[in-house]
């Protein structure tokens, strides 16, 4: 534990100097982990432009993409330490952060991003930033969605849960996971990212779940004939900025920031629905099948279990409230 928090403080001290070079207070730095590429990194740079244009140069925005300034946990350290203005962020942040909120990843919670919006925007939202934000100083500015996940298969076509039954699906290694699949009628198998190919391939395990994007440029599509919508998770990234922000930035400057974050999560979202279809065309053109699933059943089990699950680590009643917001 001891060396963990040395090599924490090596770190923090590292990122520090990699900064250190942009004297002017005009610089706003975003962080992020995803690699360019993605559309995440396109918002950031559509970000840029936007600050850019409204500032009329005054501002300039600095991009550190694909991990370069450390993984998440570190970059919240740099915007406590004030040296990254903003970080764009996976929802673990909520489960590190907030444990009582883990929920927020469960499979089949979100109908589609209109619910996930309503959830995102409103009470229940403030509710997990402010839960993420004690004694820390971080809070959200706006949500990216990602592209939902897709259960695929290597021979069988699932549509309800008990066809699920006994098979064998490759999951992330998270608790949120392995009981949501074993719910739903799977035998759920925790296997690392970089070994599921080839799982896949020998049959070590029969399926696995992801989105499209991943599904096509991992080419699953080989080994995975068939392709469930799914959708069973809408998640999203979140746009996190520090205390330091209001006192660094003037008033006008604040406004031409945040006005261009809200813009920009606008042409971000529409441009992962672009994706989204684009995704479809090319697996369905290399020979993979979509295959329409019950969810009704399969979001039934999830409220009638999931709570029960983690009674002892979820806020009480937060499943339902989330389910219930329109």
């Amino acid at each position: 534990m001891k060396y963990q928090k040395f090599l924490l403080l090596i770190l923090a001290i590292l990122l520090i100097f990699s900064c250190q070079s942009d004297k002017n207070d005009k610089v706003f730095r975003i962080a992020y982990a995803m690699a360019p590429g993605g559309t995440s990194h396109l918002g950031a740079v559509r970000l840029n432009e936007l600050v850019t244009q409204k500032s009329k140069g005054r501002i300039e925005v600095k991009l550190y993409p694909g991990g370069i300034l450390g993984k998440e946990a570190l970059l919240f350290e740099g915007i406590q330490l004030k040296s990254i203005d903003m970080v764009i962020a996976g929802p673990s942040i909520i489960g590190n952060y907030a444990p009582e909120y883990g929920l927020i990843e469960a499979p089949f919670l979100f109908r589609d991003y209109n619910h996930l919006n309503n959830v995102l925007y409103g009470p229940i939202g403030k509710e997990i930033e402010k839960a993420v934000s004690k004694d820390r100083g971080l809070h959200f500015i706006d949500y990216f969605h990602r592209g939902p996940r897709y259960l695929t298969t290597t021979n069988s076509i699932i549509r309800t849960p008990q066809d699920l039954e006994g098979l064998k699906l490759r999951v992330p290694e998270l608790p949120v996971y392995i009981k949501s699949w074993k719910i739903f009628g799977a035998n759920p198998t925790p296997l690392a990212y970089s070994d599921m190919f080839i799982a896949l391939r020998q049959g070590v395990v029969e399926g696995q779940e992801n989105p499209l994007e991943v599904i096509y440029s991992s080419h699953l599509y080989e080994v995975q004939k068939y392709i469930m919508n799914t959708r069973h998770l809408i998640s999203f990234y979140v746009l996190v900025i520090g205390d330091s922000f209001f006192d660094k930035y003037s008033e006008e400057d604040q406004n031409i920031l945040l006005s261009s974050i809200h813009e920009t999560a606008e042409y971000h979202n529409k441009l992962v629905e672009e994706y989204e279809s684009k995704y479809i065309q090319l697996l369905t053109a290399s020979g993979s099948e979509f295959i329409d699933v019950d969810r009704d059943q399969f979001e039934s089990l999830a409220l009638d279990n999931l709570p029960k699950e983690f009674t002892n680590e979820w806020e009480p009643g937060i499943y339902k409230r989330i389910v219930d917001t329109k």
